[in-house]
């Protein structure tokens, strides 16, 4: 492969347009992972209850922002991943420089803003790059609202028609998405939120679309200067309303980008320049026979952020136009073993596996992987192949 390409956009480029030396910590707070680093219980709520497993939350989840991050700014992680994986980068990314990476501690020792992925109680205001009240705000679901842009009904709790979504203002990993379907299902709904789960803050209560063609994700860089750079679209995948995976098409990135430029690409860009935010920003927004309607909005390095960034690169300078990001794959061997064998499966493949992340579990190991190929049945097959 390439060792240079204009093809590799990386994280750390974007974010030097605005920033000439910052930092980025990809970690996301926790209101429910008790002993955390950062762990939001006074300020900055957030629903991620049953939390997920510390070692996900401080190294799985963060390193698959590593491959495409870049050597612009230091990153900060508690750990560093292994050198096994970082091999993995180096052999099949050649065009993208390893990252830098610092501890949080380092991080909070100097002047310089940290880019994060949400408001953080732990970290000093002033070191936040964007106001962290601001931050918050802003990813809160009832904030939806304010964009002007086609998004569907929202209700009273009182004068609810069903089925309804019920949506906890700030959740994470899609757990405080909900479908009720009458008044019996809502009542014990909103007990468990309420009771169990000891939520105090503000739900939402929106219309649901029976007949859904797609949802896709949208992302895009927001620039100080009002500049976009265009990311990139996936089809999501979801298990019930946990997103999966995404499906990349490089051929259709022009045609879903100009699908919802005008409703909605224009309008968030505007009510997130008013507003005093710059960076990365992903949009889902629901398509039915009729209509458009924008169901969710992050101000944040996305999920599949890293994806996106990778996928432009193979497709450009490879040809490797069909992709997909597949996470939380369990897998009956070391992680160092399935990083040997997504390598030996490049040597001889068209195709490439990019181990995101990888972390050994009591049995086996678990993995985020991105997978290109020509084809959609060649990126199954390759997924196939590293899993059986």
């Amino acid at each position: 492969m390439m060792a240079s390409s204009t093809n590799a956009i990386t994280i750390g480029s974007l974010i030097q347009k605005d920033l000439k030396e910052a930092y980025f910590l990809p970690q996301k707070p926790s209101s429910y992972l008790k002993g955390y680093r950062f762990f939001n219980d006074k300020k900055y709520k957030i629903y991620d209850y049953p939390a997920t497993s510390s070692t996900l939350r401080r190294l799985t989840s963060p390193f698959y922002h590593l491959p495409a991050a870049g050597n612009e700014i230091p990153i900060l992680m508690e750990r560093k991943p292994e050198s096994f994986l970082k091999q993995h980068w180096k052999q099949w990314l050649p065009a993208f420089p390893s990252a830098e990476i610092k501890s949080p501690d380092e991080g909070l020792q100097d002047d310089l803003p940290i880019v994060t992925r949400a408001a953080l109680q732990s970290i000093p205001e002033d070191k936040h790059f964007v106001h962290p009240d601001i931050l918050y705000k802003l990813h809160l679901k009832s904030s939806i609202l304010d964009i002007k842009a086609p998004c569907p009904r929202h209700m009273q709790e009182s004068e609810i028609s069903y089925p309804c979504m019920v949506k906890i203002d700030m959740s994470s990993g899609g757990r405080g998405n909900r479908l009720v379907k009458n008044e019996i299902e809502l009542a014990a709904t909103l007990r468990y939120i309420r009771e169990v789960c000891g939520w105090t803050g503000k739900i939402v209560f929106q219309e649901f679309f029976p007949q859904v063609k797609e949802v896709p994700s949208f992302q895009f860089y927001l620039h100080k200067s009002g500049e976009l750079f265009w990311v990139g679209t996936t089809s999501g995948g979801f298990s019930g309303f946990k997103w999966t995976d995404g499906l990349v098409d490089w051929d259709k990135q022009g045609y879903y980008e100009k699908l919802v430029l005008e409703d909605f690409t224009k309008p968030i860009k505007n009510y997130l320049q008013k507003r005093g935010y710059f960076g990365l920003v992903t949009f889902e927004v629901v398509i039915t026979d009729h209509a458009k309607y924008l169901v969710d909005m992050n101000p944040r390095i996305g999920d599949d952020t890293t994806h996106l960034l990778l996928a432009r690169y193979m497709a450009l300078d490879f040809g490797l136009k069909h992709s997909a990001i597949f996470c939380y794959n369990k897998h009956n061997m070391s992680a160092r073993r399935l990083v040997a064998k997504a390598n030996a499966i490049n040597k001889k493949s068209e195709g490439t596996i990019i181990v995101l992340s990888v972390s050994d579990a009591d049995k086996g190991c678990e993995s985020d992987l991105s997978i290109f190929a020509k084809t959609p049945e060649e990126v199954q097959t390759l997924f196939h192949n590293l899993s059986n």
